[in-house]
């Protein structure tokens, strides 16, 4: 039989010496090099204080000793305890609820029952369980902190009673409500009341599907009445078999005026330049049509000074409808965005 040659750090609770022996000499049939160490029921705290173990098999008597498990449970961080008691049993579990954050993992044995190959098993698999978990935890942590700290306003809601479940740091800011206001409000709380019925054409075409990722832009309502223009990215998630949908939500507001500034400006100048190109032809026109003239005619005769006349009042006419054209073009300066790349 191949040993398992992982360390393992493995602390003995235990009031009986033989137990402790027998228990042992289990360990080193299944594990190679394991560091063991024992303690019984009145030095523990002040032994595990003082060393960090991977997995504390801990040999109960009485049901009055779940008052120490559960000091030894909070006394560490990220260990595997294996209970082994016939007077301590898994429905007594609710007693020695997992310390939140603590990464521990929980084990019962039968003590009667034990043997040499259970008691490996249970290592091993509480063990591998509890490294999941530790991951597991770390992971959520990560996506948590991705979604508390993004600096775009982001919620999840349940898609049937419309509740938000969660805001985060930046929906607060942007919309000016505390946390505990938006969980007591719904997504139609945040919609003008002439939009609602655009919000429930959009829900029950979501409520049809079990995955979806949708996006548009839409309207909402700020604490102090303030009306938003937000780009919504949303997405389907499943928490505890509850349908909800993730929402981003980027305030395109500043973006959507600056464009409706530039196109208002555009009409105007289409305008000036549509109305005007009639006034500044006639003066061009009549400044071709006297070339035409003079070129065909004698410079020094009564009529070119006459038409010469025409020509200088026809381009002093010209030069001020261009001003005007300007001077109206300059009074639609191009709109300046506040936007930060």
């Amino acid at each position: 039989m191949q040993k398992n040659s992982f360390p393992y750090r493995i602390l003995i609770i235990d009031d009986n010496p033989q137990r402790i022996k027998l228990v042992n000499e289990w360990i080193h049939d299944w594990f190679y090099s394991p560091e063991i160490s024992t303690a019984n029921f009145k030095n523990v705290i002040e032994i595990i204080t003082v060393g960090k173990s991977d997995i504390i098999l801990i040999a109960a008597e009485r049901k009055s000793q779940i008052d120490t498990i559960r000091t030894i449970e909070k006394s560490i961080n990220g260990t595997v305890i294996i209970v082994i008691s016939d007077s301590i049993t898994i429905s007594d579990s609710a007693d020695l609820q997992i310390t939140p954050g603590s990464n521990n993992m929980l084990d019962f044995l039968p003590k009667k029952e034990l043997t040499s190959l259970l008691l490996y098993k249970s290592i091993l698999y509480t063990t591998e369980k509890n490294k999941i978990d530790i991951r597991y935890t770390s992971l959520k942590r990560k996506y948590n902190n991705l979604f508390e700290m993004n600096p775009v306003p982001m919620w999840i809601y349940n898609l049937e009673s419309l509740k938000f479940w969660r805001v985060n740091e930046a929906a607060v800011r942007k919309y000016g409500y505390t946390k505990e206001e938006f969980l007591k409000m719904s997504i139609k709380d945040i919609r003008p009341e002439e939009d609602l019925a655009k919000l429930e054409k959009t829900i029950n075409l979501i409520r049809k599907h079990n995955k979806l990722f949708s996006n548009g832009i839409y309207r909402h309502i700020k604490k102090d009445g303030t009306i938003l223009y937000v780009e919504i990215v949303s997405n389907i998630i499943y928490i505890d078999k509850v349908k909800y949908s993730l929402v981003l939500a980027n305030d395109i507001t500043e973006t959507l005026n600056y464009i409706q500034a530039i196109e208002s400006q555009n009409a105007k100048l289409q305008e000036i330049a549509f109305s005007h190109s009639h006034v500044i032809r006639a003066p061009l026109t009549n400044i071709m049509g006297i070339l035409n003239l003079i070129r065909e005619m004698d410079l020094s005769s009564p009529e070119s000074a006459e038409l010469l006349e025409y020509l200088s009042t026809s381009c002093d006419l010209l030069d001020e409808k261009i001003s005007e054209v300007v001077k109206m073009s300059t009074a639609y300066p191009l709109p300046e965005s506040k936007s930060k790349v």
